[in-house]
């Protein structure tokens, strides 16, 4: 085994390590905040790992290579966002603290 491929295995099983542990955090955590910190660390570090891996295989062609680099790039640039307005909606469900655009633009009532 070359020692690039065992740099992709290593990698590999760390982000599979990493998606097992945001999923068992997610299962074991009570809070919606809790939760959250864990799904959007899986939501990052775990594609981050494997798609390192898979660029440095090269997977099987050249084309596949780049839509899984694509794809992370996606998961990297939308995936904070979806946690933020996650949390934004369930903090004004829960604690009910934050006013809503048209308060503050004082057009509510």
């Amino acid at each position: 085994m070359s020692a690039s491929a065992a740099v992709a295995y290593a990698l590999l099983a760390a982000g599979v390590l990493a998606e097992l542990i945001c999923c068992v955090g997610v299962w074991w955590m009570r809070d919606v905040f809790d939760r959250l910190h864990y799904s959007g660390a899986g939501s990052l570090v775990g594609p981050v790992l494997i798609g390192a891996s898979v660029a440095i295989t090269g997977f099987s062609q050249l084309s596949g290579t780049v839509q899984s680099l694509a794809a992370l790039a996606f998961l990297a640039a939308l995936g904070p966002a979806l946690t933020h307005a996650t949390a934004r909606s369930a903090r004004r469900l829960v604690h009910r603290d934050l006013a809503t655009r048209a308060d503050d633009a004082g057009e509510g009532t």
